[in-house]
């Protein structure tokens, strides 16, 4: 029999091998594996994000054993990571995958968590200046969390940790993320990470404060709202003041109406 000849347009699928990647191809929905593995746990999935079909998340931890456990909840509870223990390469991977999330410890090899976090704050780009970083660390004392907070992390989570609550920090940060940083971490299930955030907010006092603490107004967490108006009244500006006021106006408007 003769054999046929293809017509090749090139717009033919590639077959017969993978194709090499180069590193700087988005973390999009390349892999089709199940979303969920043996340690899923129902309820603490990984949100949606958009463009992808998981949350990349990138973990900078030293440890191993510590990296390979957040690495297998992560997976199996629909989370794509990409794992290193060293900060320059987890500097490298934020600038190339532009991730939804960081997770970093602060001992690493190379460059440490906070300069990691302080870079990626004074970063030009939009997508890296506002990435929801969160710092996973087994040091207790205050200062520590008070220095990653300086330096412009979201939340805080000191280990040994509930996997539970691990799963709900990481949600957390993906779905409630609010600026400027750490305003995220008032919703921290830890009274005390929750009282050094609004400390170190009310210290420094950052551009976009009031705005961002007027937003916990209306959260459903009666007690939050209680801190909120606490730390509103306590900054006093006429913009601060306003935002009670609006609020208060129209709680009772709604009130009223009912």
């Amino acid at each position: 029999m003769s054999q046929r000849r293809l017509k090749i347009s090139g717009f033919e699928p590639g077959l017969g091998g993978q194709q090499a990647l180069s590193g700087m191809e988005p973390a999009l929905s390349r892999e089709f594996g199940p979303l969920y593995g043996l340690f899923r746990m129902k309820g603490l999935e990984a949100p949606p994000v958009s463009g992808r079909r998981r949350p990349l998340v990138v973990i900078a931890e030293r440890d191993p054993d510590t990296a390979h456990l957040v690495y297998l909840l992560a997976e199996s509870n629909g989370y794509h990571v990409k794992l290193t223990d060293d900060g320059m390469q987890a500097w490298q991977m934020v600038k190339t995958f532009s991730p939804d999330l960081l997770v970093t410890n602060i001992q690493l090899v190379g460059m440490k968590g906070l300069e990691l976090i302080r870079r990626i704050r004074a970063a030009d780009r939009d997508g890296l200046y506002s990435l929801p970083i969160l710092v996973m660390d087994v040091h207790h004392r205050h200062q520590d969390v008070m220095a990653a907070f300086k330096s412009g992390a979201d939340d805080y989570l000191e280990m040994p940790y509930d996997l539970h609550g691990l799963l709900r920090c990481w949600r957390r940060g993906l779905t409630a993320c609010y600026r400027p940083p750490p305003l995220t971490a008032l919703q921290n299930d830890d009274v005390m990470i929750r009282q050094l955030a609004l400390s170190d907010l009310l210290e420094r006092r950052p551009e976009g404060l009031v705005s961002g603490l007027s937003e916990y107004l209306w959260h459903p967490d009666p007690t939050l709202r209680t801190a909120v108006r606490w730390a509103l009244r306590r900054i006093g500006t006429e913009e601060a003041l306003a935002a009670i006021e609006r609020h208060r106006e129209v709680v009772q408007s709604h009130v009223g109406g009912m």
